[in-house]
């Protein structure tokens, strides 16, 4: 019965919908038969009978799968986690389903990361075999029945996590998509692998910056042409000159949503646009209780510019729509400069564009300003 009930309160609209029709049915028929035994009219216990039947042959033609569906966070911060349970249809057959891991726990950090992450690279060695063929085995017709089989829905988005301590997830293409209060994850491992996490744990991205990396050594994968490369080579991250003394270090910048999934920053415009998600990251800048947050507004959006998450269409719309919002609200006339003059400094806009605001903020007020830009 609690299988049951987590079913029909986590579970999506099909998973309900097949539950729902077999519960129906089975009630009607044991009230039919109560009631035709009470009034001794035999035509209701042929319907009640039929009835029976078709509850039967509704519940034969699918399965009951369990999922680990991080459902909420209580007031201490302890994760409240969940034996959630999805349909999967009979007839559609993979061998997927009865070796799918699952797992979820605690998040992990500092030297515990560490020791996961040196955990999961020899659970690669053991599971995955050689890096090059891990993707062989996905054909066209293999994916399109995985699709099926988890319900994917149309608007899923391909992204590349490049790491996760707490579900043992490295260097690995995923399919992400949501439902009205779950978000989705199909791993596309040596065997697909699903995640659930509600919807409302996840509410924003953060920002791993300059995550030290080694070009020659990560995602070799990717190296050998094969359906599931050519699908998500162009969400691979991008590798940037370390500022340090030896020139041959890189590094990357990483972009995470809950609880430690860590995305490429090819992915990271995928995500957010998905599950509208706002992104600031945590610096001595945003932190700063001396910048307004229309800079700070900015300033998140021209990082995402430089780390590619951005087009510059993208980050030209963002920019207007933020210093538009600032010619309306309130703001001392020294701020409004200051801000725009600070932007121009920081090379987040030009000077030209600063100027236009200061024309567009007088035509909102109706009176010029007085100041000028550097005055």
């Amino acid at each position: 019965m609690k299988r049951i009930w987590n079913a029909l309160r986590y579970g999506d609209s099909e998973t309900r919908k097949c539950i729902g029709s077999v519960i129906l049915f089975t009630v009607a028929a044991l009230v039919l038969i109560v009631v035709s035994g009470l009034s001794s009219h035999f035509e209701l216990f042929i319907v009640a009978m039929i009835f029976g039947i078709v509850a039967l042959v509704i519940s034969q033609t699918f399965t009951l799968v369990d999922d680990d569906f991080v459902a909420e966070i209580d007031k201490q911060g302890d994760k409240d986690t969940v034996r959630s349970v999805s349909v999967i249809k009979n007839g559609v057959s993979s061998k997927a389903s009865s070796s799918r891991e699952k797992s979820s726990k605690p998040e992990t950090s500092g030297e515990e990361w560490k020791t996961a992450e040196k955990k999961l690279e020899k659970r690669e060695e053991m599971e995955k075999g050689p890096e090059p063929a891990r993707f062989d085995h996905y054909t066209p017709q293999m994916l399109k029945k995985i699709q099926r089989k988890y319900h994917m829905k149309r608007d899923h988005r391909p992204i590349i996590i490049d790491s996760s301590a707490s579900y043992h997830i490295k260097e690995c293409p995923a399919f992400i998509w949501r439902t009205h209060n779950k978000v989705f994850l199909l791993l596309l491992e040596k065997e697909p692998r699903k995640i659930c996490i509600s919807r409302e744990m996840i509410l924003h991205m953060d920002y791993v910056p300059n995550v030290r990396a080694d070009r020659d050594k990560e995602y070799l994968a990717f190296q050998k042409d094969n359906m599931v490369t050519g699908v998500f080579k162009e969400f691979l991250p991008d590798y940037f000159d370390s500022k340090a003394e030896k020139a041959n270090l890189k590094y990357k910048h990483l972009y995470e949503i809950y609880p430690d999934i860590r995305i490429s920053n090819r992915s990271a415009y995928e995500v957010m646009d998905l599950l509208y998600l706002n992104f600031m990251p945590q610096d001595k800048i945003t932190q700063s209780d001396k910048i307004n947050g229309f800079f700070k507004r900015v300033y998140a959006a021209h990082i995402m510019f430089k780390d590619r998450v951005y087009k510059i269409t993208a980050y030209k719309e963002d920019v207007e729509r933020i210093l538009k919002e600032m010619c309306y609200v309130e703001m001392p006339e020294q701020e409004f400069i200051i801000t725009l003059d600070n932007l121009v400094k920081g090379r987040m806009i030009s000077e030209e564009y600063a100027e236009h605001y200061i024309d567009y903020r007088e035509k909102v007020r109706g009176k010029p300003m007085g100041k000028g830009l550097g005055r």
